[in-house]
C-alpha cells in the first residue's frame, strides 16, 4: 500500500515531492490543519483524502486541528522529570486553567514535550517554539503574562554547559568547541573542509571507504553498526530502476530524553557537519543528503539551514567539488514530533510522505532505503567523525577506545550532578569515572541512587554497577544499552516506580502501532502500572507485568516495542525495594512509604 501511495505523489506531486512537504509548509504557514485544509490538499493533488488524513494525524504537531493563539509545551522527559517537570505541569494547568492537551478560553494550548534538548538546566518548556527554563515561580508567571496578557517574554534561551576533554585526552567531535565556527568564512579559516577536500582530490571513494572501515568506527545512534561496512553496502548495491542514485541520511531526530548530543554538534559546529556529510556521499557514490532535523529543536534547524545556504553559496553543495565531477545536494527536512522517526525505516518512511511505520528487514536501507535506493542513514555523531578520520587516518582513531568499541563518545547529564552537561570521553570510561570525576559528582545535598544510559529504552542501573564501562558490549552485558548516550542520574528524591510508568506511558504515545505488542502491549503496561501505583503491586499484578515484558520484548516489530521492557526488568532486577513501597495486598490502597 505505502509504494501505492508512492507511486501516486510522485505522479501528481513530481518526483520527490510529499504530501509531508505540503502539510509542513502549511502547517507552518497557519499552525494547524484542519479537516477543510485536508480535503482541499487531496482535490489539489488528486491523492486519497485519507491518504492525506492520515499521514498529518501521524505527527503530533501536523495533527493539531484547531488554531491557538500561543502553544505552551511542557517537557516530560526523564532528565525534566528528575528537576521537577511533574510539579510544573500542575502549577500550569492551575494557571492557564486547562487540561494537558487543551485549549483555554484565551487560546492557549498546553502540551507535553519530550524532550527540547536542555537537559543540562530543567524543568522545561518551548513557549511558541521558544526553549525557556521554568525553574522558579517567577519564571513561571512571565510566561503566563506573556500568552494571557501578551507581555513580553524577557527569558534568555538556555544553555548546556559543554566541556572539553583536558589536554591529555583525545578531542575528536569537540575539537573546534573553543572557537566560533558558525559560519562558512569561520569555518574555512579553521580548515573545516579541508578533509573533504583531501578525500575528493587524492583518495578513491574506495580508499575513503577504507579508512572508515580501518578506524573501526560505529553508528553512535544505538544500533553500533561498523560505519565502513553500511558505507561499502551503500555503494555496491544499485536500485531496482537502474538510475544510480543513492543517498545519504542523516537521523537528526535525537529523541532521547537527556540527550542534547546532537543539538549541540548542529549549533557549535555545523560545517564540520555538512563536510562529514559529504565525506559520506563521496565514500557511498551518493549525490543527494537529507537531513532530517526534529522541530524540538528551531535553533539547531535554523543554524543547520543557515549552513547549508552559506555553504551553496561557496560552492561547497550542488555544484563540483575542487575541480572534480563530484558533487552532492543536501536537503534539510523538519520533523514534526514522531519519536519513531528514529527508527531508521520510519524515517525514511516519512521523507516518502507516507504514515512513519516501521518497515520490517531485510532488506536493510543500505541495500534499498530511501525511494527504493541504497541508503546510508546514520546520526549526527556517526557523521561528525568523519573529517577527523580523513585527516588522521582510521588507525589513529582506532587507537582510542576500549576492545570492540573505538574512538570518543559524546555524552550528555543531566541537573542531578554538580557539573550537568556535555562531555567528550573515551569508549570505555566507566560511570563512575564520568559521574564522579569527570563530572564532580552528586549535586548538593543529593545521593545516587541509579543511572540510566541510552534515552528511555535503556537500562536503569544501581551504585554497585559505576563501574560499567561506556562501551557497546559493557554496558548490554549489564542489562543497559549505550544508545545516544544521554545519561540521566536519578536521586534519592526521584521515585524509579513513577519514572517506569511514564516510560513506558512514553512508549505508548510514541508508537507506530504497526505491530500489536507495541501498540497494545504498551497501553496495557502504563493501565497496569497506573493501578499498581494507585492500589497495590500486587503478585499477580507482577507477574503480568513480567509476562507483558516479555511479550514486547519478543514480539515487537522494532527497538521502541522491544526494549521499553529494559528499564522495567531493571527495576524489577536491581531495586525491589521502589517496588516494595506500592506492594500491598489485593484490595487495599497503596500509599509510598
Amino acid at each position: 500500500m505505502s509504494s501505492n501511495l508512492i507511486a501516486l505523489q510522485n505522479k501528481f506531486l513530481g518526483h520527490g515531492q510529499t504530501v509531508y512537504d505540503e502539510l509542513s509548509r502549511l502547517h507552518e504557514q497557519q499552525g494547524h490543519i484542519s479537516d477543510g485544509d485536508i480535503e482541499a490538499l487531496a482535490r489539489q493533488f488528486s491523492l486519497p483524502a485519507q491518504h492525506v488524513r492520515s499521514t498529518a494525524k501521524f505527527y503530533d504537531e501536523l495533527s493539531h486541528d484547531t488554531p491557538a493563539r500561543h502553544v505552551v509545551r511542557v517537557c516530560n522527559g526523564e532528565a525534566c522529570r528528575a528537576a521537577g517537570c511533574d510539579e510544573l505541569i500542575d502549577q500550569m494547568q492551575q494557571k492557564l486553567g486547562c487540561s494537558l492537551g487543551d485549549t483555554n478560553g484565551d487560546r492557549v494550548r498546553l502540551e507535553h514535550v519530550t524532550c527540547v534538548g536542555y537537559c543540562g538546566c530543567g524543568p522545561n518548556a518551548l513557549v511558541d517554539d521558544l526553549p525557556v527554563t521554568l525553574a522558579d515561580d517567577a519564571a513561571v508567571d512571565q510566561v503566563i503574562e506573556h500568552v494571557t496578557d501578551g507581555a513580553a517574554l524577557a527569558l534568555e534561551e538556555p544553555a548546556n554547559a559543554v566541556y572539553r576533554p583536558t589536554a591529555d585526552g583525545p578531542c575528536v567531535l569537540m575539537r573546534h568547541f573553543d572557537k566560533d565556527v558558525v559560519s562558512v568564512d569561520a569555518a574555512r579559516a579553521a580548515g573545516i573542509y579541508s578533509a573533504l577536500e583531501r578525500a575528493v582530490t587524492t583518495m578513491t571513494p574506495d580508499q575513503v571507504v577504507e579508512q572508515i572501515t580501518a578506524s573501526q568506527l560505529r553508528g553512535r545512534g544505538g544500533a553500533g553498526f561498523p560505519t565502513g561496512i553500511k558505507f561499502q553496502t551503500v555503494r555496491d548495491n544499485e536500485p531496482d530502476d537502474g538510475s544510480g542514485r543513492r543517498f545519504i541520511v542523516v537521523n537528526a531526530d535525537e529523541g532521547d530524553a537527556g540527550a542534547y548530543i546532537d543539538k549541540e554538534l548542529f549549533e557549535r559546529d555545523p560545517h564540520t557537519q555538512l563536510e562529514g556529510i559529504l565525506i559520506a556521499a563521496y565514500a557511498c557514490g551518493a549525490r543527494e543528503t537529507v537531513v532530517y532535523n526534529r522541530f524540538e529543536y528551531p535553533r539547531a534547524l535554523r543554524i543547520m539551514r543557515q549552513a547549508v545556504e552559506e555553504a551553496k553559496a561557496e560552492g561547497l553543495i550542488g555544484q563540483p567539488l575542487f575541480g572534480t565531477d563530484f558533487q552532492c545536494d543536501v536537503r534539510v527536512v523538519k520533523g514534526q514530533g514522531a519519536y519513531i522517526c528514529g527508527e531508521e525505516t520510519s524515517l525514511l518512511r516519512s521523507l516518502e510522505g507516507v504514515p512513519a511505520l516501521v518497515g520490517t528487514r531485510p532488506p536493510f536501507p543500505a541495500q534499498k532505503g530511501l525511494w527504493g535506493c541504497p541508503t546510508a542513514v546514520n546520526n549526527v555523531e556517526t557523521i561528525h567523525n568523519l573529517s577527523w578520520i580523513i585527516a588522521n587516518g582510521g588507525a589513529a582513531y582506532a587507537a582510542i577506545g576500549h576492545e570492540k568499541s573505538r574512538g570518543t563518545k559524546a555524552v550528555s547529564l543531566n541537573t542531578r550532578v554538580k557539573r550537568p552537561g556535555m562531555y567528550e570521553v573515551p569508549l570505555g570510561t566507566t560511570l563512575r569515572e564520568l559521574i564522579f570525576d569527570i563530572a564532580g559528582g552528586m549535586a548538593d545535598g543529593q545521593t545516587l541512587k541509579a543511572v540510566q544510559v541510552g534515552g528511555p529504552l535503556g537500562g536503569i542501573l544501581p551504585e554497585s554497577m559505576l563501574d560499567t564501562r561506556l562501551d557497546f558490549e559493557s554496558l548490554a552485558a549489564a542489562g543497559g544499552i549505550l544508545g545516544h548516550a544521554g545519561i540521566v542520574v536519578y536521586s534519592q528524591d526521584d521515585d524509579l516506580m513513577r519514572i517506569a510508568r511514564g516510560l513506558m506511558h512514553f512508549c505508548a504515545v510514541e508508537s507506530c502501532g504497526k505491530c500489536f505488542p507495541c501498540r497494545i502491549g504498551s497501553v496495557r503496561g502504563t493501565e497496569l502500572m497506573d493501578q499498581m501505583i494507585d492500589t497495590g503491586a500486587t503478585e499477580e499484578r507482577m507477574n503480568l507485568l513480567t509476562e507483558l515484558c516479555e511479550t514486547m520484548k519478543f514480539g515487537s516489530l522494532c527497538a521502541l516495542g522491544g526494549m521499553i521492557p529494559m528499564p522495567i526488568e531493571s527495576l524489577m532486577t536491581y531495586f525491589p525495594e521502589e517496588i516494595d513501597r506500592y506492594r500491598r495486598e489485593s484490595g487495599t490502597t497503596a500509599v509510598p512509604a
